[in-house]
């Protein structure tokens, strides 16, 4: 299990500190509504790390990639596949990029945040988490890394907990304080 924590970390650290859903809670905790919407906010982040671990975690075991010895070769391709569509994604919002001395356009959703229902700001952080290209890559790889390990359903649990809390953490503290 220490070797499931450990390999777990660095992907729950690159989901807690995604700077879109961070600027996204300090825009909600900023808004009107930020009694309301923080708290909705914080259930649909969760709710979608929550969705997308369980699922996953649950695929790979059925599929066969717990092999109890920390790897096997299906859970490594799927993660390099996971790296590549990474790789492609960031080179296209690097071409995409704005063009040096043009202010890039606030996405129309972050301009409609201080209008948002908890409803409205459970469903975008259920978003955020759950179908974010770069959220998603990295939760998958900590569901395979989790599966990989060929834990109890016990030990699994709580590795996936862990992962979800640090996970959440960027979103956490700022909707408790």
């Amino acid at each position: 299990m220490g070797s499931a924590i450990g390999n777990i970390l660095p992907l729950s650290l690159g989901v807690a500190i995604s700077p879109i859903p961070i600027i996204a809670v300090i825009l909600m905790l900023l808004s009107s509504k930020a009694r309301t919407n923080g708290p909705a906010f914080l259930v649909g982040w969760v709710a979608g790390l929550v969705v997308v671990s369980i699922a996953v975690t649950a695929l790979a075991g059925d599929a066969g990639l717990g092999s109890g010895g920390g790897g096997s070769t299906a859970g490594s391709l799927i993660k390099l596949l996971i790296g590549l569509l990474l790789i492609g994604l960031g080179v296209r919002e690097f071409r995409k990029r704005p063009r040096p001395g043009e202010q890039p356009s606030l996405p129309g959703w972050m301009r409609a945040i201080d209008s948002f229902t908890p409803v409205k700001a459970l469903g975008i952080a259920f978003l955020l988490s759950a179908v974010n290209p770069k959220n998603l890559s990295l939760t998958v790889a900590a569901a395979v890394t989790i599966a990989q390990q060929g834990l109890s359903t016990a030990s699994a649990a709580f590795v996936l907990a862990l992962f979800v809390v640090l996970a959440g953490l960027s979103i956490v503290v700022p909707v408790a304080l």
